[in-house]
């Protein structure tokens, strides 16, 4: 991303719920970065109007609303600057991910997934990867599910962000199972996942307990590329 006038990176934010406001809080108060437009279904805080949200120049778009987002705006965002999101279960339809791909190569631009739960899985060699399985629970999922992530999607359209990108990081879709169950009132939430490749096994578990107020896990991932981009170690 090129900084514009003052050192500053603009970054412009789709969302301002739990994970969007966190991240709006964070670009307000890190020098080096400035708040673009943020864009919701309300207006609030700032701007309900896609257009308006699109015509301010910014260096990076962050997609902190999901899925249903991403279909939404994801080509659009592509075709101005680098595109963070956390919905990557919209790009298990392989004609909206081939949109996707078309948008960044005619923009220069890139799309991020994050996904903060596959920190080793993620980063496992594509070529050599030849099978993943995610196992989730959550509270209120409901009745416990499992098989192939292709027939997953279209059942929890907004449960297998993690999933989706692991899957597009590692084998693809087809070579990923999944399986989801409910950890009861008020369980943890807790993913796991394990990745054959030709050359090892990686495993990679979260738990985590989704508590009012608490830092959500995906924005503290968001932040922590950001402080990268403001000035720090990065590593992978």
């Amino acid at each position: 991303m090129t900084p514009v006038p003052g050192g500053a990176r603009t970054i412009s934010i789709i969302g301002a719920g739990r994970i969007g406001l966190a991240v709006i809080g964070y670009v307000r108060a890190t020098p080096g970065l400035a708040l673009g437009r943020v864009l919701t279904r309300g207006g609030l805080p700032d701007t309900g109007d896609p257009r308006t949200f699109f015509d301010t120049p910014a260096d990076l778009v962050i997609d902190t609303a999901g899925p249903e987002a991403l279909r939404a705006f994801g080509p659009v965002a592509l075709a101005r600057a680098e595109l963070w999101t956390v919905g990557a279960a919209a790009l298990a339809d392989p004609l909206f991910r081939a949109d996707i791909e078309r948008a960044a190569a005619r923009g220069g631009t890139a799309i991020r997934l994050f996904s903060p739960w596959f920190a080793g899985v993620g980063h496992g060699a594509p070529g050599n990867a030849r099978g993943l399985h995610v196992r989730a629970e959550r509270p209120g999922i409901g009745k416990g599910w499992s098989g192939p992530l292709s027939d997953a999607v279209s059942l929890f359209p907004d449960d297998l962000n993690s999933a989706v990108a692991a899957a597009l990081c590692g084998p693809g879709i087809q070579a990923t199972t999944v399986e989801l169950a409910d950890s009861g009132p008020n369980g943890a939430h807790r993913i796991e996942a394990r990745l054959e490749a030709d050359f090892a096994t990686f495993h990679s578990a979260a738990v985590f307990r989704d508590t009012p107020g608490a830092l959500h896990p995906t924005a503290a991932a968001i932040i922590g590329r950001l402080r990268n981009l403001a000035g720090g170690f990065m590593y992978g």
